[in-house]
C-alpha cells in the first residue's frame, strides 16, 4: 500500500536540505513534492529567470532564514524537483510548488480560482487529502504553508514509509498539532 510521508519546515533551505537527504536516501524525485510560500515574490522572480544573478535588491528583500544563498538554495530545488513553477493559492496567494502536488494543485488552483474566494486554503488542503493525508491534518498543513513555512510530501509504499518518516524529521519539522493551536484559522 501506499502512503504519503509529511513534513513542514519553518523555510525553503531547511526543506532543500530535507529533499536532497531524501534523494540521497533512495527516494525518486518524481514521488516528492514542495509547496512554499512566495509571499514576496522572489522564488517566483527567480524561476522566471534561473540564471540570472540575484541582485542587490532581490536580496534585501529575502529574509534573513534564506540569506545569500537565495539563488542556490531555488536552483538546487530546481536541481532536485525537475518541475517547479510559480502558483496563486486562493486564501494563500503565492506559492512555489514541484513535483506532482504541483500538477495536482495547478489543477485544483485554476478551479478554485473560478470559485471565488470561498475556496480559500482548499486547493492545498484537496490535494493533500487526494494523497492519503486526513482532511484535517491537510488543513493544518495548508495553513502552515499560508503562514508562510514550507511544506515536503513524498509519495511512497509501506516498506520506506518509516524511513521517509526519519529522513526528514532529521531536519527537524514543524509540530504542526503544537503550531496549529497558534494559528487562528486553522481551527
Amino acid at each position: 500500500m501506499d502512503r504519503t510521508v509529511v513534513g513542514l519546515f519553518n523555510d525553503l533551505p531547511t526543506a532543500r536540505l530535507a529533499v536532497e537527504d531524501l534523494v540521497s536516501n533512495g527516494f525518486l524525485r518524481d514521488n516528492i513534492s514542495l509547496v512554499a510560500s512566495d509571499a514576496s515574490g522572489n522564488y517566483a522572480r527567480f524561476l522566471r529567470a534561473p540564471d540570472a544573478p540575484v541582485s542587490a535588491a532581490d536580496s534585501e528583500t529575502v529574509t534573513t532564514g534564506e540569506g545569500a544563498g537565495f539563488g542556490a538554495v531555488v536552483g538546487a530545488i530546481i536541481g532536485a524537483l525537475a518541475t517547479v513553477g510559480a502558483l496563486t493559492i486562493p486564501g494563500i496567494g503565492p506559492v512555489i510548488a514541484a513535483g506532482p502536488l504541483a500538477a495536482t494543485l495547478g489543477a485544483l488552483g485554476g478551479a478554485a480560482v473560478g470559485a471565488g474566494a470561498g475556496a480559500v486554503t482548499g486547493g492545498v488542503t484537496a490535494a493533500l487529502v487526494n494523497s492519503g493525508i486526513p482532511p484535517e491534518a491537510a488543513d493544518f498543513y495548508a495553513e502552515g504553508i499560508r503562514q508562510g513555512h514550507t511544506l515536503v510530501t513524498l509519495h511512497t509504499d509501506d516498506v520506506r514509509y518509516l524511513d521517509a518518516e526519519n529522513v526528514l524529521n532529521r531536519h527537524m519539522p514543524i509540530d504542526v498539532n503544537q503550531k496549529a493551536t497558534e494559528w487562528p484559522s486553522a481551527h
